[in-house]
């Protein structure tokens, strides 16, 4: 991981983004020093396309040796049709390949998901970080800029985070029909996993608001 280096403007440990060669605060969008820390276009990138490139291989030696096993059953049962020369060295190769196979398969699947989680939770602590710098309300567009993502990416992470974290992130629809969330960033600054910052925000927040928001309500189970 790049050493943490503070925001020189907001004084925040966000992420940064990137915008060509250069880096910019995700929380103020103040100008960064390059590999300050992590940055949201590339959290978790070399995971993911280091798993995908796995996976192609593992399906190259699973479907190639497989093949190959075949092959060498098919030519040496022909050539001893009596004898069991084609099962001694086909079976072997075939064998082989469906455990190598198998396992290059599982292993790009487990790499490609360790580097989702760790884009997941790079965007997701950014979102966090420009909450707090902006009073805890957010649009869906404010954070499509401040990442670097699109809108749709962008809308789609903040109605996830508003379902699977209601204590944190709220959405809710203003006079004019406009959506936009409400974002309880309190603690979360004080620790690196998303998991344990919201444990930290669920025990240190304040009486949870009891009034009902039914616009918003229905444009989540829409959203569902």
């Amino acid at each position: 991981m790049p050493p943490i280096a503070a925001c020189p403007q907001c004084r925040s440990t966000a992420p940064i983004v990137y915008r060509g060669v250069l880096a910019y605060c995700t929380a103020c969008g103040a100008s960064r020093i390059p590999l300050a820390t992590k940055s949201t276009n590339h959290a978790g990138k070399p995971s993911i396309i280091g798993g995908a490139l796995t996976r192609v291989f593992g399906w190259i030696v699973l479907s190639g040796g497989v093949a190959f096993g075949l092959a060498m059953l098919g030519i040496l049962q022909a050539i001893f049709p009596a004898g069991f020369a084609g099962y001694l060295v086909g079976g072997p190769i075939m064998l082989l390949a469906a455990i190598f196979g198998t396992l290059l398969l599982r292993g790009g699947r487990s790499l490609e998901s360790t580097g989702v989680s760790e884009q997941r939770e790079t965007r997701t602590t950014a979102i966090f970080s420009l909450a707090e710098n902006r009073g805890g309300i957010v649009t869906a567009a404010d954070v499509a800029g401040a990442l670097g993502i699109s809108n749709a990416q962008a809308d789609d992470m903040l109605t996830d985070l508003a379902k699977k974290s209601s204590d944190n992130v709220v959405l809710e629809v203003d006079d004019e029909g406009r959506v936009f969330y409400r974002v309880n960033a309190r603690g979360l600054s004080r620790v690196q996993s998303f998991d344990e910052k919201l444990r930290v925000a669920e025990r240190e927040r304040d009486a949870p608001d009891e009034s009902t928001h039914d616009d918003a309500a229905e444009v989540l189970r829409t959203r569902t």
